[in-house]
């Protein structure tokens, strides 16, 4: 992530009513994606250079990779995950988790001639029903780097700052 890609409050600049629909409409398909563990849906929806970071509490007060992480995938990681996750011997997702998320509060300014900052909350619930068949909530602040290509939008940067990051947290085997 490049220093001027980084969003601020102080100088937003304003997207359009079709870029900011396009957009809410990109990030509902992500979302819809992964709550469908549609994992190779979803990868089509990143760019090459992704980063997919899920900070510890303290980690969050660094730029990614500085402190230690909770998740912390560059692009070939993230599609070593994604091929473990589509084998169906993810012995911790077998099955799948049922799971529906809520995003709201959108926050969205352009960071450059094709890019895009968007904050906003989000409510994971999780169903283990492969384990302890409790629902298990995921509350979070996401911010996501988005990039137009001619094809549509790509996503390059994924931050997920969990409320609870500071408690000891259950596995994420899945796409938060």
């Amino acid at each position: 992530m490049k220093e001027d890609e980084h969003m601020t409050l102080a100088e937003p600049r304003t997207v359009s009513l079709d870029e900011r629909y396009e957009i809410e409409e990109f990030l509902a398909c992500e979302a819809r994606a992964a709550d469908e563990s549609r994992y190779s849906d979803w990868e089509a929806l990143v760019d090459d250079d992704m980063v997919y970071w899920v900070p510890t509490a303290d980690g969050a007060r660094f730029p990614p990779g500085e402190k230690i992480s909770v998740i912390f995938d560059n692009r070939t990681r993230l599609a070593t995950r994604i091929r473990q996750l589509n084998t169906g011997k993810r012995h911790s997702q077998l099955p799948a988790s049922p799971m529906v998320r809520t995003q709201a509060n959108f926050h969205i300014e352009r960071t450059g001639d094709d890019t895009y900052g968007v904050r906003c909350s989000q409510v994971l619930y999780e169903y283990r029903i492969q384990s302890t068949r409790e629902m298990v909530t995921w509350p979070a602040r996401v911010e996501y780097r988005l990039r137009r290509h001619p094809d549509g939008l790509k996503m390059y940067f994924k931050g997920v700052f969990l409320v609870t990051a500071s408690d000891a947290l259950p596995g994420l085997p899945f796409i938060i």
